[in-house]
């Protein structure tokens, strides 16, 4: 499958089946519950989620991550 720039995704050229969407952020925030607040390359910010059962894998501030969003995950992105 081509790789696809995240501003050019659509509903008809977007990855289909069981692929999840990944990106890399850095961490600028902490969280209640083992949230963190995320920059994308483009500067956006967002709030992640912890990824259930990894209490192992302790990203701080600084730290740079994957976030990942599957398809039909109600609860929105996740760290990975």
């Amino acid at each position: 499958m081509p790789r696809i720039k995240l501003h050019e995704l659509t509903a008809k050229n977007a990855p289909s089946g069981d692929n999840p969407i990944s990106m890399v952020a850095h961490v600028i925030g902490l969280l209640p519950q083992g949230g963190r607040r995320v920059r994308l390359s483009n500067n956006h910010e967002m709030d992640v989620l912890r990824e259930g059962g990894r209490s192992a894998e302790v990203s701080l501030i600084g730290d740079i991550v994957t976030i990942t969003l599957a398809p039909g995950q109600v609860h929105g992105w996740r760290l990975a």
